[in-house]
């Protein structure tokens, strides 16, 4: 066991405060649904001084409104980013070593139905609350890493590139991360610490959301005028139950959830509008085919498979023959596959083992993680590990396992060690 791995062990109580301070802090999603949303700005102020102290450069970066256009993909239109800076630490070693990026998000979903989301209790050698899994935990063991690595004294070379990115979560589509890279903060190699249970995770699947609008015409229930938009969307909702029973069909992972159902204001007033919103991941061949077929890189062949099977529900239906639903696409998360034979793979494969004196578990994630972005648009080698526990993200029993914080810790320290050409 080397000295930089013994050292982390005496850092638990330190790595636990950092967690249980981060998850204390509200930062959620404006976007969550909560009636009161933070924000991310208090979870970056926070860490900011901390990270100069360490003697980083520190940068706060606000996304530009138009990010998603601006780096070619679908993303959630008038998303508003003020106020919602990007923490950006840089460290400069000099020399002509690599450059390495860790990145995490700082931003949760709801507390709302979480009344102790904020505790942050320690128990049974766990921190429970929002983000402790999801991203908090990783976020503490990348800073608990550089700490542990500034603190060994080792010659290294080349940069290390920290990120604490926004609006990961409740529809964003990794606005922050985009706007990291498209500042320019690209490297040879990115770790994000957005991962579960000590996996390296080696990819992700792709996710469409749609939103489908359906007119009816108000009347009153009395009456018995009016058409009613519920019953229209009834319909629709048929062509999205076959277009389900297709792509699960086709690929058992390819998942279609309907998640919003919305329609109407009173009991005595038939209906005139409905909402339905859903989501739909796919996989990083059908991306790859949609580019070699002459397309575009993620899900147009999907989209438009969808459209194609709402308008065959509605063709049966004279009312919405006549008046077809308005479908909005609001974004497309590309997905990415990591090759686990790329030598920097490989040298985290080293540090793992080096560092848990056990051979890693490998997998590819079904749902969609930012690290999508670095290596599809950027073609940085990504990969995807962290401390959170497996299934309980976004949940109201959300927590992190202490064991998992210090683990995850000394395997990221190990690594930026090697990469970084430390020598002891």
């Amino acid at each position: 066991m080397s000295k930089l791995i013994r050292s982390i062990y005496t850092m638990t109580p330190e790595i636990v405060e950092l967690c249980r301070d981060l998850v204390r802090l509200n930062t959620v999603n404006p976007y969550s649904g909560d009636a009161a949303p933070a924000g991310e700005k208090a979870g970056q102020e926070f860490l900011a001084p901390r990270l100069r102290d360490l003697g980083a450069q520190v940068r706060l970066l606000e996304c530009p409104p138009n990010i998603y256009t601006r780096t070619g993909l679908l993303g959630p239109r008038q998303r508003d980013f003020s106020d919602r800076p990007n923490l950006v630490a840089v460290w400069d070693f000099g020399g002509d070593g690599p450059t390495v990026i860790l990145n995490g998000h700082m931003d949760t979903v709801g507390i709302d139905n979480m009344p102790d989301g904020l505790a942050a209790e320690l128990r049974d050698g766990c921190i429970h609350g929002r983000g402790t899994s999801d991203c908090k935990g990783g976020l503490t063991v990348a800073v608990s890493a550089i700490r542990a690595l500034l603190a060994a004294d080792l010659k290294l070379r080349g940069r290390l590139i920290f990120q604490s990115v926004v609006d990961e979560e409740c529809n964003g589509s990794g606005a922050g991360t985009l706007t990291c890279l498209d500042a320019g903060y690209t490297g040879d190699v990115a770790v994000f610490v957005d991962g579960n249970n000590g996996t390296l995770t080696m990819g992700c699947g792709g996710c469409l959301t749609a939103d489908v609008f359906i007119e009816g015409q108000e009347g009153h229930a009395a009456a018995g005028t009016g058409v009613s938009a519920i019953e229209k969307a009834l319909v629709v909702k048929r062509g999205i139950d076959d277009f389900r029973q297709a792509r699960e069909a086709a690929r058992a992972a390819s998942r279609v959830n309907l998640g919003i159902f919305r329609a109407g204001v009173h009991p005595a007033v038939v209906p005139g509008t409905a909402y339905l919103s859903l989501n739909a991941v796919y996989a990083y061949e059908e991306a790859a085919a949609s580019r070699q077929g002459g397309g575009a890189y993620g899900g147009p062949a999907i989209r438009a498979q969808f459209e194609e099977m709402i308008r065959q529900a509605e063709a049966g239906d004279e009312w919405l023959s006549a008046r077809p639903s308005r479908i909005e696409w609001v974004k497309d998360l590309i997905p990415y596959d990591q090759s686990p034979d790329d030598p920097w793979v490989r040298a985290f494969d080293r540090a793992f083992r080096a560092a848990a004196e056990q051979e890693p578990a490998y997998d590819k994630m079904t749902a969609w993680s930012d690290a999508a972005h670095p290596a599809a648009l950027f073609g940085i080698p990504t990969i995807l590990y962290g401390p959170g526990v497996g299934g309980t993200a976004h949940s109201s029993a959300e927590y992190v396992r202490v064991e998992n914080l210090v683990a995850c810790t000394q395997v990221i320290a190990t690594f930026l060690a090697e990469a970084l050409g430390a020598g002891e």
